[in-house]
């Protein structure tokens, strides 16, 4: 086990069992597809996507035995989909360490990313020789389903938005159908598992959607705000990503101003380092950090709301917890 994963959502108990899981089923001497897939598992970053299928099945009333398989399968599910997104995006670096392709090439990271959402199916499938019943099994992997066909759509949606300006609340809504998807694909296929009621259900829906908002901000305010986010700071500009902070900097801004942030935005010939100083720079002049750090505040409240309707106790409100400003968003 490595002693440089510092999980920054999962608790100590959660970590180590879902660690040990991983590390059981790959070992540090595997080879062929297995090592592609370790390279991506280990280290391990937040935890959040297995985090969340634990803590939302507890706060139903299952229990971590029988979904700790889901909890591996999301795991592989969500670092499948990054590192193709590393491809996408041409980013060199994830969770603080070369991204796959730029070790074993595109071609093997495409297919260790396929592998690792084969392994997730097959993980998730495990869950009713755990004990979950088959229909439940399967009705979670209905909802792992369609949240990734959202996710795919999502991500297909911020590609065509590159190089150009959208309103703030497309973005919110591509956001919502992305990040928020993405924490709904743990929290639905959690509850799922452990009994959940068409309340609980909605209620999860609801708080996954604006959390994921909220997280998505988070993430766009790294490049500006000074936080280390793993990845490179300059991978939005360079890609031309509308995000949040530049959206609100671009309303506040000057007509004259505007069309600078829309140049640099569109520019794929001024090298990115000259890119990404001049968009901060306006970023900061127009106080896009300070207003997309209050949008997301605002869905946090929304999500911590939702968690409402489950029944009171330390899981609800261990997911509560994650909607504190400075926690997570």
């Amino acid at each position: 086990m490595t002693d440089i994963d510092v999980p920054q959502v999962a608790d100590p108990e959660v970590a180590a069992i879902v660690r040990a899981e991983v590390e059981g089923r790959w070992p540090h001497d595997v080879s062929g597809l297995d090592e592609i897939v370790r390279y991506g598992l280990v280290p391990f970053g937040k935890m959040m996507g297995p985090w969340l299928v634990i803590r939302s099945s507890l706060a139903v009333g299952g229990d971590i035995a029988t979904v700790l398989p889901a909890a591996v399968a999301l795991e592989c599910v969500q670092v499948g989909a990054m590192m193709h997104d590393d491809i996408i995006d041409r980013d060199g670096e994830r969770r603080s360490k070369p991204a796959a392709h730029t070790v074993f090439g595109e071609s093997t990271a495409i297919v260790g990313g396929d592998g690792l959402f084969f392994h997730g199916f097959a993980a998730l499938a495990e869950c009713r020789d755990a004990g979950v019943p088959a229909a439940r099994v399967a009705q979670a992997l209905e909802v792992l389903a369609r949240a990734g066909v959202r996710i795919g759509d999502a991500a297909l949606r911020e590609i065509r938005m590159s190089r150009g300006i959208c309103s703030v609340d497309t973005y919110l809504g591509m956001i919502a159908d992305k990040s928020g998807a993405l924490l709904w694909m743990a929290c639905g296929v959690g509850a799922t598992l452990g009994g959940a009621d068409d309340t609980a259900l909605k209620a999860l829906s609801e708080y996954s959607d604006q959390l994921g908002i909220a997280y998505q901000i988070r993430d766009d305010l790294m490049a500006y705000d000074g936080t280390r986010a793993g990845k490179p700071n300059v991978s939005d500009v360079r890609n031309g990503r509308p995000t949040l902070p530049v959206l609100l900097a671009h309303e506040r801004a000057p007509e004259h101003q505007q069309r600078r942030i829309e140049r640099l935005l569109a520019d794929t010939s001024v090298p990115v380092e000259q890119r990404y100083e001049a968009m901060a720079e306006l970023v900061r002049s127009y106080d896009g950090t300070a207003a997309a750090r209050e949008v997301s505040h605002r869905h946090v409240q929304l999500a911590a709301s939702a968690l409402q309707a489950l029944p009171p106790g330390v899981h609800r409100d261990a997911l509560a917890d994650l909607t504190v400003p400075g926690r997570l968003v």
